[in-house]
């Protein structure tokens, strides 16, 4: 595949892509760099590597989608209102606790002292807070951090050299961000998401989690791009094309394209980081 269109479109607009590796039937077809190849903060596709460990721990029994949070930090908070009793697992994974902003608390306490604005599972607000309290409910239910648990259950057998992912100031991976991988190292994760979680003749992520966490779940429609304006899944984005993906803040990106049976995979460090997926579905896309 000739990955000059998409060169040349990340050029002629300035952006600050550092690297692109695309797959297809589980080929690596086209690879480009503009800075040496080096694990760096891929941002919020970490809310995509959370949401896998979740599912494995559904499978495996140690959660539900129903499970209350404050069930798993009981007596944390002495007088909890409505909202938050009845807040639960999906809730977290879905941007629906009903938090009424975007923050980063540092703490599992801090999170569940924020007020609820809204009703749990009525709202989309997309907020780091969920998915903080997510990963600590996974702590609690099978004793290890999300990224502890990964590093033998996911990034080992993909061949991902051990990560490092930043924790929370109370020990939990933070789960929301912080978690820092290469290009190729998010092209593998892409290309088990494509395989529906099967890897070397191995199951590693339930496949029925995958199809999930990967469609709508909630409304997004107030969005201001296209591509963040179909819903909402479990620590993922559909899109357009009958594509999904994982998405970091500064155009970290881990695009499946299942009718193509391929994967893109971009590590940028670019603000504007939409028209860096553009370019995907512009340049890339049609040459699949």
């Amino acid at each position: 595949m000739d990955i000059t269109p998409f060169v040349k479109i990340i050029e002629k607009q300035k952006l600050n892509c550092e690297g692109v590796v695309v797959f297809q039937h589980r080929e690596k077809i086209a690879e480009y760099r503009w800075i040496p190849e080096t694990p760096k903060s891929c941002y919020s596709v970490s809310k995509s590597f959370t949401s896998i460990a979740i599912g494995m721990a559904l499978e495996q029994g140690k959660l539900s989608l129903g499970d209350r949070v404050l069930d798993a930090f009981p007596g944390v908070i002495r007088q909890p209102g409505e909202r938050l009793v009845s807040l639960a697992l999906e809730h977290l994974l879905t941007m629906t606790r009903g938090y009424g902003g975007f923050s980063r608390p540092a703490t599992v306490v801090e999170a569940l002292e924020q007020e609820l604005k809204y009703e749990p599972g009525s709202r989309f607000v997309y907020d780091n807070g969920s998915t903080l309290l997510a990963s600590a409910m996974f702590t609690q239910a099978l004793g290890k951090t999300v990224r502890d648990f990964l590093v033998d259950a996911l990034f080992r057998p993909l061949g991902i050299p051990d990560p490092e992912w930043a924790e929370s100031a109370d020990g939990h991976t933070m789960g929301a961000t912080g978690l820092l991988l290469s290009t190729s190292s998010l092209a593998l994760f892409g290309q088990l998401l494509l395989q529906r979680g099967q890897w070397n003749g191995r199951q590693l992520v339930p496949p029925l989690w995958i199809d999930c966490a990967s469609r709508s779940h909630v409304s997004t429609s107030d969005s201001r791009h296209a591509d963040c304006d179909l819903g909402y899944g479990y620590g993922f984005w559909p899109c357009r094309h009958g594509a999904y993906r994982a998405d970091g803040k500064d155009g970290q990106f881990v695009v499946v394209l299942p009718r193509q049976d391929a994967v893109v995979a971009i590590n940028s460090n670019e603000k504007k980081h939409y028209p860096v997926l553009y370019a995907v579905w512009d340049a890339i896309l049609p040459a699949l």
